[in-house]
């Protein structure tokens, strides 16, 4: 449940990455039916209504009729995850094909009629593509939009990270601050309240057991049922505040609560080694696309301060 980062791939239709980025929303307003202004540029509700249909249709195809309203998480559904996080991926959309066009990056009528083109290929017959269309609810110039998009950001994101070269002393310093070749094997138990975990802390403190708490208590199920253990893992495989927490533990040691985006954390850990085989010049590969990852998300950060962003 909380291992990685929850990312949502959209369907070979869109041909995009749904980006899930807190956009700061400015203290002016925007006008009647507007979402959002992003520098001279508006994102009507009409389009975050379109755009919110399709991705309704996508999943209900996909996953079932009534996938929409399932639950992702305690008290979020995947529809609500759409609806919290469609308005900072149409930003951030923007922010990048602006950037793009300040690149010098174009598209031309004939390149997008040859994406489609191709697009097309994957259907097999005129039939199928009518009916793929109608299926998602989309518009043939919704369709050639998103096609249009992609293409822009991907060979803007081509040139501005795909082609670094990170030096050895970077990606060495990146291997020490991921500790790369540490895993630590840990139990926690999970809960919604901060209170809620130090009332946990205290009553391990008094002698309760960890286990026995963790399969009453916490709100992860899965890891509970095993009194909290989560087996082994590495720094890059759990979010960033629980690996901070964990990795700076010691063996025996119960943490203080540990707050993430899915709650308060209770942390205990129970092992830890190291793999002396594994190296910077070992992983190189790994640590470049970590090291790619990571500069992608300084670029984000930087479009995003640099914008002037007005959301309703």
């Amino acid at each position: 449940m909380i291992k990685a980062k929850r990312t949502l791939a959209l369907a070979l239709a869109l041909c995009m990455t749904l980006i899930s980025a807190a956009c700061e929303k400015k203290t002016e307003t925007v006008g009647e039916g507007v979402k959002a202004k992003v520098n001279d540029t508006e994102i009507s509700q009409q389009e975050y209504d379109e755009h919110l249909a399709v991705y309704k249709k996508m999943v209900e195809t996909q996953y079932g009729a009534d996938a929409w309203n399932q639950e992702i998480s305690p008290g979020q559904t995947l529809g609500g995850y759409y609806e919290s996080t469609l308005l900072d991926q149409l930003i951030m959309d923007i922010l990048m094909t602006d950037a793009a066009a300040k690149a010098g990056i174009t598209m031309s009528d004939e390149e997008l009629n040859e994406e489609l083109t191709n697009f097309k290929a994957y259907l097999s017959t005129d039939e199928q593509y009518k009916s793929f269309l109608e299926g998602y609810g989309m518009s043939e110039e919704y369709l050639k939009k998103s096609l249009k998009n992609e293409y822009l950001i991907n060979h803007y994101l081509s040139v501005k990270i795909e082609n670094l070269q990170p030096t050895d002393e970077e990606l060495k310093t990146l291997f020490n601050d991921i500790k790369m070749n540490e895993q630590v094997r840990a139990s926690h138990i999970l809960v919604e309240t901060e209170e809620e975990a130090k009332s946990i802390i205290d009553r391990v403190k008094k002698g309760e057991s960890f286990e026995e708490l963790a399969k009453e208590l916490s709100v992860d199920k899965t890891s509970g049922a095993n009194g909290g253990d989560l087996d082994y893992f590495k720094y890059t495989d759990m979010v960033q505040p629980f690996s901070q927490a964990a990795f700076a533990m010691n063996v025996g040691e119960i943490s203080e609560p540990v707050k993430s985006e899915f709650g308060y954390h209770v942390i205990k850990v129970t092992d830890k080694k190291v793999d002396s085989e594994i190296t910077p010049e070992s992983n190189k590969m790994d640590l470049t696309e970590l090291y790619k990852s990571k500069e992608y998300e300084k670029l984000m950060e930087t479009l995003k301060d640099e914008a002037k962003i007005i959301k309703n």
